[in-house]
């Protein structure tokens, strides 16, 4: 068979399966398991091997079961890094490349003493930064890995409770030979001790409604960890536990930054504005939603 072959073949038993870009996903599984540019692959509808075909069967049916392609593939781009995935860790989504990009903007026009503005964005000489950061709720590693890329020179922790999201975490860190962060097992704050604090606190915590899990797509409905989607009966549980305590953990005049659900601004607002937070901004995500929540702790 050749490439044309296969990925009718494909696309036409993942479209029977239910796919919403049939064509596209069978594109990418053959071109991932022959390691070949789809361009050069349509130029050249080159013979595919039998083991090969079956293969590609394979990861077809796994697809079919709704098993997100993301696992499939085992790994996944993010902000340029390529990160190791799989069952067990949440897979990074556009919204919180979003959320990175955002801190990135912040922290490069900061010096390394949170004072004077810098007049242009991002560059070599602002990767100088030297702060901390503190990632809540860390998954993947994907917002402090980004981080530590852009600011080689600052400090980053990540948290959180999954072994197995660690573990991936830690694995991806050394994958893309990035040194400057430290992950941590425990809930949230818990396992740094009171007396540190950070220049930054930054997160993606679970925020979608106990109630509306079972309403999900399959393939995030049954693939991906529960725990780390599961915000409580409003959605709201996280924020408030962060809320509370992150003023204890951040310097003076030191940054939040939350990434929010749909409909949360408002709620998520109001707790950053009891919980001491000041200068308090939401930015929009390329669908429009308020989506991040940017506050500033006081001089105090």
């Amino acid at each position: 068979m050749n490439f044309l072959d296969v990925l009718k073949q494909t696309k036409e038993y993942l479209e029977k399966s239910g796919m919403d870009s049939p064509a596209k996903e069978a594109e990418i599984i053959i071109s991932h398991y022959m390691n070949t540019d789809r361009a050069v692959l349509y130029r050249d509808n080159p013979a595919v091997k039998n083991d090969i075909v079956e293969s590609i069967r394979l990861l077809s049916t796994r697809r079919a079961r709704r098993e997100p392609l993301q696992y499939i593939l085992g790994s996944v781009e993010f902000c340029g890094l390529q990160l190791k995935i799989g069952q067990g860790v949440l897979i990074p989504r556009p919204e919180t490349e979003m959320l990175v990009e955002e801190a990135i903007n912040l922290l490069a026009h900061v010096s390394p003493h949170n004072e004077n503005l810098f007049p242009h964005p991002l560059s070599a000489k602002r990767r100088g930064w030297r702060g901390n950061i503190l990632d809540l709720c860390t998954g993947s590693g994907c917002i402090a890995l980004a981080l530590a890329t852009a600011f080689p020179h600052a400090q980053i922790w990540g948290t959180d409770t999954s072994t197995v999201a660690l573990e991936y975490a830690k694995e991806n860190s050394v994958l893309n030979n990035i040194q400057n962060v430290e992950f941590i097992r425990g809930n949230l704050f818990e396992p740094l001790g009171e007396n540190r604090r950070f220049d930054l606190i930054i997160s993606n915590p679970p925020y979608i409604k106990h109630d509306d899990l079972k309403n999900l797509q399959p393939e995030i409905r049954i693939w991906e960890p529960g725990e780390a989607l599961d915000g409580g009966e409003d959605g709201l549980d996280y924020y408030r536990a962060i809320l509370t305590k992150a003023k204890y953990h951040l310097k003076k005049e030191g940054l939040i930054m939350l990434e929010m659900g749909i409909g949360q601004a408002d709620a998520v607002r109001q707790m950053a504005a009891m919980g001491g937070f000041i200068d308090i901004s939401l930015r929009k995500d390329y669908a429009g939603i308020e989506r991040i929540l940017i506050g500033k702790t006081g001089m105090v």
